[in-house]
């Protein structure tokens, strides 16, 4: 240690420089170990975060699909409501007439006001 402290003063202007450099160098080789450090451990957590939103994604899709299906069934599902009504009506027209005035006096009794 005392060599090397001789050898600094004895040449102060290359010294310096030269004990700079090399602390220059360490310092640089500890921050991309650090760095390294640091991305190593983050690469499993970045994996992790995007396996989810890849999960997520799928799942989404598949819920789509199952609304879209759902949807699909409920519209024929009306269809086919709306054409057995209809064939009802042609086939009882007087019921359906009678029906109709009955429940048109009852909501005209219901939603009249008291006087």
């Amino acid at each position: 240690m005392r060599d090397n402290t001789q050898t600094t003063a004895t040449h102060s202007g290359s010294g310096v420089t030269a004990a700079t450099a090399d602390g220059m160098d360490r310092l640089a080789k500890s921050a991309h170990s650090g760095i390294d450090a640091a991305s190593n451990a983050a690469h499993p957590v970045i994996d992790r975060i995007a396996s989810g939103a890849h999960n997520a994604v799928g799942n989404a899709d598949e819920l789509a699909t199952q609304a879209a299906g759902a949807i699909d069934s409920a519209s024929v599902k009306g269809e086919q409501l709306f054409a057995s009504g209809s064939s009802y009506m042609r086939e009882h027209p007087l019921l359906t007439l009678g029906l109709a005035v009955t429940t048109g006096y009852l909501l005209s009794r219901l939603l009249a006001s008291p006087r």
